[in-house]
């Protein structure tokens, strides 16, 4: 063991061991240090069961040996542990792990660029300054990951206090993921004994969005008009046409005598009601200044428009009182519109509007808590432009409602689907995706990277990660901030929120 500097050391490194030789004293000491060195030796270079960290480790002396490239100091065999802090750590080991956001949340997944696991909670997001949005929008390919991401993230928010919204659920994939969490589940649609009533009112919040006391005077103006912007939404879907100012004072005056009616009786508007008063329509009620030929063309108009609600393909859907209430204090409430699929597309967009209306009306109040409002398939709510200025309404409010909202597209592209190059819907679309502080991108195709890189802020090298992400791989980007996350689920979660699962196991 006097000369232990052999090939096998040099090549891991040991430039010099040196061992106490025969004309030192050799003390008791010394012995059980030198074996304790050779017994190192043996197992680590002879044998080579090498597990290295660079730094001084083999020498009588306890020093060690000196090796190359050593950027960490000494490291003696029998050291103390020590505790530091990770920003000590990162930079001790430069270049080797990205730093999380240090902000409390669900457990989504793994950070694959070494930050450990990956939390989110949007609202602790914005109290940290890291997010300046409350909405997100998702994009991915189709069997990419991107709707079990979705439902993972929405389920273990709502595990962790808070609630969720599906305005649309096209496929039903949500029914399970409300009797997993305890909710509830409403299905709209052809053969369905549900019915809602556009014109409910809600439920009042104690504020409004200044953080001032909801007067009377204030809720019946918040309630008009919501009723108003959607009884002209619908107009709009079935004429295909914006309405004229004759076409508007006509609405606006049908509406309120059918309010007044039905307080009279003491009971909630309904759809009927508002038909009865354009179709007989009190014009020495309306005055002499707004009564004019236009006016009157105006109500023959709307009620012949309005008749198709109560007597078409959505007979029996919105055409009485709720059957059903929602429950704002349930978990999480679903709208299940798989059989709305076999309907005409204007009956689907109305039907959209009319359940995008009222379930606003009642989520839109902080008394109970904060909420998760995910648009499944966006792409069918964008082509509606009635229902896009409410989103786009409710994107820039959503931080005064407490709300925080997920839109979920396959491509980018999707987003020209709500009108023509230039035009304001298309500019209202894209809005969202401006007002969108958080972004989740699944795999996309290559014809989507000009879009992406242009809309998304996307650098060369996260649109390549992209391109190359494999199932269950998204990049999420918070405001500045990037994270390389994989989704992960429990043995439990994967039939719950797995639809690829769910498809392998039909077939």
């Amino acid at each position: 063991m006097n000369n232990m500097v052999d090939e096998k050391a040099q090549s891991l490194g040991i430039l010099q061991v040196d061992f106490s030789g025969a004309d030192t004293v050799v003390t008791t000491a010394n012995r059980k240090m030198r074996k304790q060195i050779e017994r190192a030796y043996e197992r680590e270079v002879k044998h080579e069961r090498v597990n290295y960290i660079p730094g001084p480790r083999y020498a009588s002396d306890g020093k060690g040996a000196r090796r190359k490239f050593n950027l960490r100091g000494s490291l003696k065999i029998f050291g103390r542990k020590q505790r530091i802090t990770t920003f000590t750590m990162a930079a001790a080991y430069p270049f080797t792990a990205s730093s999380t956001h240090g902000v409390p949340g669900a457990c989504i997944g793994v950070d694959e660029e070494g930050g450990g696991a990956f939390y989110f909670d949007p609202w602790e997001l914005y109290a940290a300054g890291i997010i300046k949005g409350m909405s997100a929008v998702v994009l991915g390919s189709v069997g990419m990951g991107k709707s079990t991401c979705v439902k993972s993230t929405t389920s273990r928010l709502v595990l962790s206090g808070r609630k969720a919204t599906v305005m649309s659920d096209k496929k039903g994939e949500w029914d399970i993921v409300a009797a997993y969490l305890g909710g509830n589940t409403i299905t709209v649609g052809a053969g369905s004994e549900t019915r809602i009533n556009v014109l409910d009112e809600g439920n009042r919040p104690s504020y409004d969005t200044k953080k001032r006391p909801m007067t009377d005077k204030k809720w019946a103006k918040t309630v008009a008009t919501r009723r108003l912007t959607l009884l002209r939404a619908l107009a709009e879907i079935l004429e295909e046409r914006r309405l004229s100012s004759a076409e508007i004072k006509a609405l606006s005056f049908g509406l309120r005598q059918a309010v007044a009616v039905a307080e009279g009786q003491g009971r909630v508007p309904i759809i009927p009601d508002f038909i009865e008063a354009i179709a007989s329509p009190d014009f020495e009620a309306l005055g002499s200044k707004n009564d004019s030929p236009k006016v009157r063309q105006a109500f023959e108009t709307l009620y012949d428009t309005f008749t198709r609600l109560i007597d078409g393909d959505l007979e029996g859907m919105f055409d009485g009182e709720s059957t059903v209430t929602f429950d704002a204090n349930a978990p999480i409430v679903t709208f299940n519109t798989q059989s709305l699929d076999d309907l005409p597309e204007e009956a689907r967009k109305i039907a959209f509007a009319c359940i995008q209306s009222w379930a606003e009306a009642a989520i839109t109040s902080g008394d109970f808590g904060k909420r998760l409002v995910i648009y499944e398939e966006g792409s069918e709510v964008l082509n509606d432009p009635g229902s896009l200025r409410r989103m786009v309404s409710q994107w820039k409010l959503a931080r005064a409602y407490g709300i925080f909202n997920i839109l979920v597209l396959h491509k980018l592209g999707d987003l020209d689907l709500a009108g023509d190059a230039g035009s304001k819907t298309r500019a209202d679309a894209y809005s969202l995706l401006g007002d969108s502080a958080v972004r989740i991108v699944y795999h996309q195709e290559s014809d989507q990277k000009a879009l992406a890189k242009e809309t998304l802020g996307l650098t060369e090298r996260e649109w390549q990660r992209v391109t190359n992400f494999k199932t269950g791989q998204g990049l999420w980007k918070l405001s500045n901030d990037s994270f390389v996350v994989r989704n992960t689920m429990t043995a439990p979660e994967v039939p719950i929120f797995n639809t690829d699962q769910k498809i392998k196991t039909a077939a």
